[in-house]
Parts: C-alpha cells; structure tokens; sequence
C-alpha cells in the first residue's frame, strides 16, 4: 500500500467517525426538544443538514481538503443553532464542536484555532442578534464559558492531532529508511555474487529504479588511469535499459576541471544537485542522461575514482533522506566496483602464471624426457660410426620419429590441444607406447589396469592423471631400474585414484622432495601440483630397496 494510499483511507475512515460524532451529537437536542416541544423547526433543520452530509461523505471530504474554506459554511451554521436556540445553546455544545474537531483532525493545531477564531464572532454575533430579538440582555457568563470551553477543546484536539500528524510522518520516515536499507541490504548481497561489472551497475540501477522507484538513473565509470568517464548506462523507471553509449570518444567526459558538474563532484567528493543544467560538457551525454533535476553522486574508493551516480529525483517529495540512501548505495557500488576489478586483474595475473607453469611441467613431463631419449640415442649412433651404419640406420629412423612427437608436443604445450575423446583404451595404449619409447635400453615390463566408469572423468582430470602418469613412467625408466611396474586407475564413487608402483631401487622421499623445490626440479614436486590443482593430493611412498608407489586421488 503506497503513502498516499493510507493517507487517503485515514482521511475518509476519520472522516466517517467524525460524521458519527454529528449525529451523536443531536442526542442532546432531541432530548429537550422531547421534553419541551420548543424549537422542532430547529432540530429538524440540523437533522436535514446532517441527512445532506451523509448522502455525499466521500465528496465533501475530498472537497473540504482541496478547499478548507468551505468549512466556513459549517461554522456559520452552527453558529445560527446556537443562536436560534436561545437559553437552550447548552444542548448544541456537542454539535457545535463538530467543525471544531474537523478542523484539528485534517489541519492540525492551527486549522483548530483559526476555526475557532472564525465561529466566536459568528457566535457572538448569532447570541447577540437573539438577544435583540427576544428584548433580553445577554448572558456574559454564558457567552464567557462557551469562548474560553471552545478555545481550550480546539487547543487540546489541534494539540493531539498535530502530534498524530507529527508521530505518523515519523513512522512514514522510519518505514521509508527501513525499506531502503532492506534495498540496501538486498543489493549488498547481489553485489557480492556479481561476477562482472556491468552486472554490478545493472544491479544498482535496479535498486534505483525499481525497488527505490526514481524514475532514471545513469552510471558512469572512470577508466583504470582515472582521465575520463565513460562506460555509461542508463535505466528507467519502467525497467528499461537505455541504449549503450559508444565506447569511444564521443561517450566521453574528461575528468578535468571543464568536464561540467559531475567533475566537480567528483573533485570535491561530495553530492552535487543540478536543476536545469546539463551535468557535464558533452552534448551526446547529456542527451544520454536526460534529467532535469539530478543529483550527482561521486563513486569512490578510498583516493580511486570508481565513476559516477546520476538519479532523477524530480518526483522525490523526500530530498534529504532519500539523499542518504542514494549515498549508501553509491558506496556500496564503488566498493563493488572495484573489488570486481580487481578480483578479475589477479585472475588475469592467476591465469597467467598457471599457464606458464602448465607449460613448464608439459614441457618437463614431455618434451625434456623424449629430448633425453633423443641425445642419448643420438650418442649411441656416433659410437657406432662408420664402422656399423647398418645398425645406426634404424636407430635414426626411430630418432627422427621421437623428434616430430616433440615437435607436436609443444604444439600441444603451448596451445593446450588435447584430444576430445581419450578413452580408458587410448589412455593405456598411449602410456604403453611412451614407456617404451622411454625404456628402449631397459627392459622393465608395464603392467596397465584401467577399472570403473573412466567416461565419468572430466577431460581436465584424464589429461592430469596421463601427465601424472607420463612423470612416473619416466622417473621409473631413468632412475628405478626395476623389473615390473604396474599403472592402475581406479574410477569408482565419484572419486579416481591413480596408482603407479615399481620394485625398483627406490629412494629417501624426504630428501628427493626437498631437492624438488629447486626451479629446475618439477618432477615429483610437479605432480603433487598437478593433483592439487585437479582437487585432490598425490602422495609418494618409497624407500631404498623397496620399489616406489605414487598414488593419486582426485575427485571426478
């Protein structure tokens, strides 16, 4: 229910109680008249005036508020009844105060006392005409008490009803404040789920429009260097976007001291309000924003500039606390503003680093190993020369061939390609090939075990357990010197686990982990990391004499 909404039913219910009091009222006059049988033309006269009020309450209450004088009409009339009833005035008291009570209940205190101000001549002219007419002298003491009794009943019913009117103007503000701190609130919360920075100025301007109800609002936001204001957007009442501006210039207010009005807001970190002027020196803004009373509220962090508030408060009958809320907002917009730019400046740097070091550890599981085979191969070759070309033929073929599989690997490397579909089936046929292209002068045999709903795994995850995998695979063919290993990879209840065991030579993982955080070492420290960034661990087990396992554990 609106403001005005209850106002208008408070007046018409009050209205209706007051319409009772009148007829209520007549009690009085009735009873002497019952008792007496003076004056019937009198009492039918008041009864008939009632009678033509209750026929059109609505009317008349909506008239007397839009017209308040012609509540003299009322006065004047019971002024004749009074009059007219002689030594019987006592019994219209009560109906006498009826203009009274209307007057302080629709205009407060003064309506009271200037009604009152109005019926006492009426009245004294009305006793004295009576007195006139009858040949009788006035009664003083009468006249007395009846001016001092209708003073004293204006003054207490006006005092009431300005301090009723006073109390629900309080409770109108503190409703207002509570409903625009739940706005507050409400848009504090969406802020924070916010992911972008047009969808944090859509949001406020929301809050604006629709749940504070200003017809118009614009942003605008200041670029990373603090020069200009430009990314504008604008919405209506009506829950409209407005059109974007352009990106370039032409969108575009300096932040220099002939920028206009917002500037100086700016400038001077406070609220600006401007009432039939444009906002800032550019025209196609101007005509963008388009408010003739705006207030202009600057967006700031601390020293940074965020940007710029614009609200059309033309229909704000409330300048001042609505003024408050607009500030909060406008503070609680700059804060998500910038904490949105901020969070995506560090995942842009985030993203960066990640990428160098998925690219180091490709390299190191991949690209380093086959290179290994290759120097080494080619070494062999050179021994054998001249005397044995026949054996070195075949081993340069094979050489040329790991050669172009590093070739694709940094391909691979360096524009993340991956094969869409690896199935449990190539996963094991590629490790197969790789741990005999790496073990050639070994002669340790592997043993693959792929279990459960491999398909359930996320691309991400099989490329991270194959690296995993490959890392293992080559630790094992340069340093285990085993007879058997085993890689098993067990996909069951939303977990997978990779398992890669050796009855090698094994090793101290203390002192083997601890030399992995040199730079140059990502082996077994780089597949912890690998894990880590899949969301789950890898831990390493091993023990000279004892082989090595290294078992993995990831979520789906």
């Amino acid at each position: 229910m609106s403001a005005l909404h209850e106002i208008q039913t408070d007046s018409r219910r009050v209205f209706s109680y007051l319409l009772l009091y009148r007829w209520l009222s007549l009690i009085p006059p009735l009873v002497v008249w019952l008792m007496t049988g003076e004056r019937p033309l009198l009492i039918a006269s008041a009864i008939g005036a009632n009678i033509l009020i209750s026929l059109v309450p609505q009317r008349l209450n909506k008239a007397l508020r839009q017209s308040p004088w012609l509540l003299g009409s009322d006065l004047l009339l019971v002024a004749l009844f009074v009059g007219l009833s002689g030594d019987r005035s006592i019994s219209f008291l009560l109906y006498t105060l009826n203009p009274l009570l209307i007057a302080a209940f629709f205009f407060g205190l003064r309506g009271a006392l200037l009604a009152t101000a109005v019926l006492l001549p009426l009245y004294l002219a009305a006793m004295f005409g009576a007195a006139h007419v009858s040949n009788m002298s006035p009664d003083w003491l009468l006249i007395i008490t009846w001016g001092s009794g209708l003073f004293l009943i204006s003054l207490t019913f006006g005092y009431a009803a300005s301090a009723v009117l006073t109390l629900r103007r309080a409770r109108d503000e503190l409703m207002q404040t509570n409903r625009d701190l739940e706005v507050i609130n409400a848009l504090t919360l969406s802020l924070q789920s916010a992911s972008t920075v047009e969808e944090v100025q859509a949001n406020v301007l929301e809050a604006i429009t629709g749940a504070l109800a200003f017809p118009r609002a614009v942003v605008g936001l200041a670029d990373a260097e603090g020069r200009v204001l430009g990314n504008w957007l604008g919405r209506s009442g009506n829950g409209r976007f407005l059109p974007n501006l352009p990106l370039d210039d032409v969108g575009h207010v300096p932040l220099t001291p002939d920028g206009g009005l917002v500037v100086q807001a700016i400038q001077e970190r406070r609220t600006l309000v401007a009432e039939g002027v444009a906002c800032t020196t550019n025209t196609a803004v101007n005509e963008y924003v388009s408010i003739n009373h705006c207030h202009i509220i600057p967006m700031q962090l601390r020293e940074h500039t965020i940007g710029i508030l614009l609200v059309d408060t033309t229909d704000s009958s409330d300048q001042l606390h609505r003024l408050a809320s607009l500030e909060a907002i406008a503070s609680q917009a700059a804060v998500a503003i910038g904490t949105t730019i901020l969070c995506i400046d560090r995942a842009r740097k985030l993203a960066v680093q990640e990428e160098r070091i998925r690219i180091a550890q490709d390299i190191h599981d991949t690209v380093s190993q086959s290179l290994f085979g290759i120097v080494f191969t080619l070494d062999g070759c050179l021994k054998l020369l001249p005397e044995h070309v026949e054996q070195v033929i075949p081993e340069l073929e094979r050489t040329l061939q790991a050669a172009d599989a590093v070739r694709q690997e940094i391909r691979h490397s360096i524009l993340d390609l991956w094969p869409t579909q690896l199935t449990a089936e190539r996963f094991a046929a590629d490790l197969q090939t790789y741990a005999q292209e790496t073990c050639q002068r070994s002669d340790t045999a592997f043993i693959f075990d792929i279990r459960g709903d491999f398909a359930a795994l996320s691309p991400g995850a099989r490329r991270g357990l194959y690296r995993i995998a490959q890392e293992a695979l080559a630790n094992i063919a340069h340093h285990a010197q085993a007879q058997e290993a085993r890689v098993c990879v067990d996909v069951e209840g939303g977990r997978a686990k990779l398992v890669v065991r050796d009855d090698g030579r094994g090793f101290e993982t203390a002192v083997v982990l601890a030399r992995a955080y040199g730079r140059e070492h990502f082996g077994l420290r780089g597949m912890q990391e690998r894990a880590k960034t899949l969301g789950g661990d890898c831990q390493i087990f091993s023990k000279p004499g004892a082989g090595a396992s290294i078992v993995v554990d990831i979520p789906v």
